[in-house]
């Protein structure tokens, strides 16, 4: 790709990325840096801070790689999306094992599950099939989606608190 006197390599070198929007257009969107993941322990006031912003967006897979293959087929497509998520995305997996504490009560009534929050509201529950393309059509089909009304495994709530990390012992 050239635009504007640049080349890849200058792009690339840069930091900066480009989407293909169209086949004629290319649009500049600056991600957050591919290293690593958040990790919903550790990164609790980071993710905390970016779900108080008004544009922000939480994007959860509820799974269990240890004994789900569709879980264990999914995850590694998710993390490829979570590394280059925009700055005011969160992109969560949380093991059904690993995060229990976490999720309390809550048991989804089929793995993988994802979960979809903006402003402040429960989009979307979607029963994933393991492959990368289920998981792109749902994230493809919320720009229709209406706040869901029950049922809410209240992920967003426990996140935007910065210490539940330390009073949970996580």
């Amino acid at each position: 790709m050239e635009t504007a006197g640049c080349d890849d390599s200058t792009l690339a070198a840069s930091g900066a990325q480009y989407q293909l929007v169209s086949s004629l257009t290319w649009e500049y969107r600056k991600f957050m840096p591919t290293s690593s993941l958040l990790d919903p322990w550790s990164d609790a006031v980071t993710i905390s801070n970016i779900l108080a912003k008004a544009t922000s967006t939480l994007l959860v897979v509820i799974g269990a790689e240890a004994w789900c293959e569709k879980c264990r087929l999914l995850k590694p497509a998710f993390d490829e999306l979570a590394r280059q998520a925009p700055p005011h995305k969160v992109m969560l997996w949380l093991d059904l094992e690993d995060h229990a504490e976490f999720l309390g009560d809550y048991i989804p009534d089929s793995l993988p599950e994802l979960c979809i929050y903006q402003r402040g509201s429960l989009l979307k529950k979607v029963q994933l099939d393991g492959n990368e393309q289920s998981l792109h059509e749902a994230l493809a089909a919320t720009h229709d989606a209406k706040s869901l009304v029950g049922d809410d495994p209240e992920i967003l709530a426990r996140l935007m608190r910065h210490d539940w990390a330390q009073s949970s012992g996580g």
